[in-house]
């Protein structure tokens, strides 16, 4: 999966501290892929500045026909040995299947859970996992999966994907306060839902009026006829670039600037 990386300017206005706690992260369909295909091609949650694996911990939903894919490595750079493949909705939506990659010796097993995941609606889970190899997965209440490795690996970065036809959205909770900072893209237009449309004067003026909203996720803003669009929270990030265009895109930044979504994708 391709990762394009977009340099933004990042500028900042008077920050409130409201707080943000999701990360949109859309993954395509990888093709023919399971549990034993080597090399798999995955996003890394550290390029969106995510590191699950310093709490040992994932709070996510995902929606997606089947086929949603969870990789655990012990190098930062997913180098493709010692790992752990966690895949939610294999056999045809029914399974939760489980593999421990560590040199040539490889673990597998299955659960059973028909109807796990679904194409219209995001369905929540939460990981964890220790350093005694102990790895479980709930949905809720529910216990789905519950798993010690005799041999443990040491975790260092997640990794997501999806696969056998199947393109995922996955919302990556994490909790950081908003301090101002945004990325700002000149002749980008983010193609998301709206709160409101105003006319201002400056991009400061059109960012303040984010700034203040909990439920704001940044602006668009044309330089030529001062529109200023509220763009809305709790959205994955859809922007359109087009050279010379009057519009510019922001939005805010987590951990000051550390990150900036919209920059990523």
């Amino acid at each position: 999966m391709i990762i394009t990386v977009i340099f933004c300017a990042v500028f900042t206005t008077f920050g409130l501290g409201n707080l943000l706690d999701q990360v949109w992260i859309k993954t395509e369909n990888s093709g023919f892929v399971n549990a034993s295909t080597p090399n798999l091609d995955y996003t890394s949650l550290s390029l969106f500045q995510l590191y699950p694996a310093n709490e040992q911990y994932m709070k996510f939903t995902v929606k997606a026909c089947s086929n949603a894919f969870i990789i655990l490595y012990n190098d930062i750079s997913l180098f493709p040995f010692y790992n752990y493949r966690i895949i939610i909705g294999a056999g045809n939506n029914s399974i939760i299947n489980i593999r421990q990659n560590y040199d040539l010796t490889i673990s597998s097993f299955d659960i059973s859970t028909p109807g796990i995941l679904n194409c219209t609606e995001h369905r929540s889970f939460e990981l964890n996992w220790t350093v005694s190899g102990r790895i479980t997965l709930t949905s809720g209440s529910k216990m789905l999966m519950n798993w010690t490795d005799p041999l443990p690996i040491s975790i260092k970065d997640v990794g997501i994907t999806t696969g056998l036809g199947s393109v995922g959205l996955w919302i990556v909770e994490h909790s950081s306060r908003f301090t101002g900072f945004y990325c700002g893209e000149s002749g980008a237009y983010g193609s998301m839902t709206l709160l409101s449309t105003i006319r201002k004067h400056s991009r400061i003026d059109c960012v303040s009026l984010c700034s203040v909203r909990d439920d704001c996720l940044g602006v668009n803003f044309n330089r030529k006829t001062e529109e200023c669009q509220i763009i809305a929270a709790g959205q994955q990030v859809i922007k359109m670039v087009v050279q010379e265009s009057p519009w510019h895109l922001y939005t805010k930044c987590l951990q000051e600037k550390m990150i900036c979504i919209s920059c990523l994708v």
